[in-house]
């Protein structure tokens, strides 16, 4: 891995050398803009109106616009000479238990690996945290911004997840409908349904979750480029139309039992991690079935000379 930052974990009066790399990595397709006439990717040029020319990136500066049309430049140099305690330094500011911390205020993570001379503090750190359960809420100056972070384990490794700031997430109270939600009653009966089908497709998350929506785009592209047409699986069947919220409840446990293997250590183990709606929707619901969908089959092209 590559370090895109290096700076220290300021606990206490401990300093920790620390470098910072990427914990993810983006596995989507990417697509290119082409113009429809004759295919050709399009360029994006950076135009000045007042030279009436295009500009290089050397020749772009920073600046801010204090008012309509006045601006003042900000260098690379006024930015790495901010006063700013956390300009390097990863600042704790206090210990927390972790799970205290919704994860709607999650944002990007990225592995802490030792610095020089930083392994013996660092393998305290982790494993005093280890001990109390803990994960360190921090502040950390990084990509033109303060952010707010935590610093948490996972296996071997510190972990600093940057989180939102609780001004940046929005109030639930924006959300339309709620307010009717809150004066829906639910019975027992119908409670005990959706906790046993609950129960029923529960199981541990999983390292071989993959994206099928990546798997069938590829079938596509790969099917482009030899001139094949891509066959599409045949539409599974849908049940009549279910009003009624236990029928649809029961129908959803009927199908998960069917569908699951015979002698099978743990029932629900081929259904682990897919969305349920456990609600009147008009059709049955999936009953959570993990197995990957038929990939579509590719037929050849008939071509014409």
């Amino acid at each position: 891995m590559r370090s895109m930052w290096k700076g220290s974990i300021s606990f206490g009066l401990v300093n920790i050398p620390v470098s910072l790399y990427k914990a993810t990595e983006d596995h989507k397709t990417s697509f290119r803009s082409l113009h429809e006439d004759c295919k050709h990717p399009i360029q994006y040029k950076k135009w000045c109106p007042v030279c009436n020319r295009e500009v290089e990136q050397k020749e772009i500066i920073r600046g801010y616009e204090y008012a309509p049309g006045n601006y003042i430049i900000i260098t690379d140099d006024d930015l790495d000479n901010l006063p700013l305690p956390t300009l390097r330094t990863i600042e704790i500011l206090h210990f927390t238990d972790k799970d205290s911390i919704d994860p709607i205020y999650y944002e990007k993570a990225y592995y802490l690996g030792p610095g020089e001379y930083g392994g013996k503090p660092y393998k305290l750190l982790h494993e005093a945290m280890n001990q109390t359960g803990k994960v360190a809420v921090a502040k950390v100056a990084f990509r033109t911004s303060e952010h707010l972070a935590i610093i948490r384990l996972h296996d071997r490794c510190l972990v600093m997840n940057m989180i939102h700031y609780p001004a940046e997430v929005r109030a639930v109270e924006g959300v339309p409908g709620l307010e009717g939600v809150a004066a829906i009653q639910v019975s027992d009966a119908e409670l005990q349904m959706a906790t046993k089908l609950i129960q029923e497709i529960s199981g541990a998350f999983r390292d071989d979750y993959r994206s099928n929506y990546e798997a069938a785009l590829k079938e596509l592209i790969e099917a482009k480029v030899q001139n094949e047409e891509v066959e599409q699986p045949a539409a599974a069947p849908r049940a009549d139309n279910v009003v009624d919220l236990m029928e649809a409840l029961k129908r959803s446990l009927n199908a998960t039992k069917e569908k699951r293997p015979e002698k099978q250590p743990e029932p629900a183990a081929a259904n682990e991690g897919e969305p349920v709606a456990v609600a009147a929707t008009g059709t049955e619901p999936d009953a959570g079935a993990t197995a990957v969908p038929e990939r579509p089959k590719r037929r050849r092209r008939k071509t014409t000379s």
